[in-house]
């Protein structure tokens, strides 16, 4: 059956669970963001040395190089994230990194030996395109993690610069455009940080809010127990479960007795507050995951409760009446104690019927109007 309180619905984002949440969709976008990046350091790594005629024969450099990147990118693409667990979200961050890192140095050293070999050429200038794309992709493609960003993108540019610069004098004007570059990357990294956390915290935001607007639409205010209609609904699908199963449930309807004097004599804030004791009875006896309850009215609470048969499902409503009669409401606010009983009707379902989800709440409704009407603080089975 269903589970019956506000569990069921989706959470509002907050404390630990927001931080859960924000790993995992960072876990996930580091992911997301790194399919294509892998592909693209082989290929670069491919082209350049054909360029630099590194295939005929097969230069041991280039050949170990793009070896360690294909082994990276397989690496890269196979490994996926975990599903909410923390130390497993976290280990797979260090994962993805430490397959990042070796990209990257992987291909810098490459390419600072193809600059201190070849310099000027076809392949050192299809080179430094690539490596300004790798860099610029770094920030802003894993600016979620700002300092490994920063850091990934300056060993993707700042060996070559070095080369450049020592062993490269005729490249000078190549060198400092580059160097003009760097500090570009590092702002650039600080604002897509900056950005990406912003849309993020509105996400989960919006997240939150309509997480908390759907708990609102099922349960009441008050209580926090199922409300009305959304009772109907699991009741239906709770019906159909027993005819699937050939199983039973009961149905149990109860009325707080005398409530409308106890409202009228203290106050309708002991009022809400009796049902608040009420609901925590309730919650209680029918502590089971099966169970389900709801508050259907004003002082009219509902219950279903899997059962064997008929009798096992009065012998739970005939428990919450003794519950709720040695169980009266202290306010010590009020220095009230008030002996709060119930009248319950109770229908049983064993599966095989034809009745709706209505006549068999109907049954039940009528039973405890019974009930009330013959005493009061009674159980009648319809």
């Amino acid at each position: 059956m269903l589970r019956a309180n506000a569990s069921m619905s989706k959470q509002p984002t907050n404390g630990n669970n927001r931080e859960l949440l924000v790993r995992q969709f960072v876990c996930n976008d580091l992911f997301a963001r790194s399919k294509i990046g892998p592909i693209f350091y082989v290929l670069s790594a491919l082209i350049t040395g054909i360029l630099a005629n590194l295939h005929d024969p097969l230069s041991p450099i280039f050949g170990a190089a793009l070896a360690i990147l294909i082994v990276v990118a397989v690496a890269r693409l196979t490994t996926r994230p975990p599903k909410n667990e923390p130390v497993h979200i976290e280990q797979f961050i260090i994962k993805h990194w430490c397959f990042v890192i070796s990209s990257v140095v992987t291909w810098s050293a490459f390419y600072s030996w193809i600059v201190y070999t070849y310099g000027m050429s076809s392949a050192f200038l299809f080179g430094l395109v690539s490596t300004i794309n790798f860099s610029t992709a770094l920030v802003h493609q894993f600016s979620p993690q700002l300092k490994r960003a920063i850091t990934c993108s300056l060993l993707c540019l700042l060996p070559s610069v070095l080369i450049m610069w020592l062993y490269q004098p005729s490249l000078s004007i190549v060198t400092f455009t580059l160097a003009l570059y760097l500090p570009y990357l590092v702002l650039t990294a600080r604002n897509s940080h900056k950005e990406y956390f912003n849309h993020l915290d509105n996400k989960l935001d919006l997240q939150a809010a309509l997480a908390e607007l759907e708990v609102l639409s099922v349960t009441d205010g008050l209580t926090g127990l199922l409300n009305r209609r959304e009772f109907n609904k699991r009741l239906a699908v709770a019906m159909k479960i027993c005819q699937r199963t050939q199983s039973g449930m009961g149905l149990i309807l109860l009325d707080l007795d005398d409530f409308k004097t106890i409202n009228d004599t203290y106050g309708h804030s002991v009022g809400d507050k009796c049902l608040i004791h009420a609901t925590a009875i309730l919650k209680r006896i029918f502590s089971r995951e099966t169970d389900i309850i709801a508050r259907v009215g004003g002082e009219e609470f509902a219950v279903i409760v899997q059962s064997n048969n008929e009798d096992e499902a009065k012998q739970s409503a005939k428990k919450l009446q003794e519950v709720f009669e040695n169980t009266p409401y202290i306010d010590n606010t009020e220095t009230a104690s008030l002996r709060i009983t119930a009248s319950i009707g109770i229908a049983y379902y064993d599966g095989n019927e034809s009745r709706s989800a209505e006549q068999l709440y109907i049954a039940a409704d009528n039973a405890m109007y019974d009930a009330k009407n013959s005493g009061k603080n009674k159980v009648i089975t319809a």
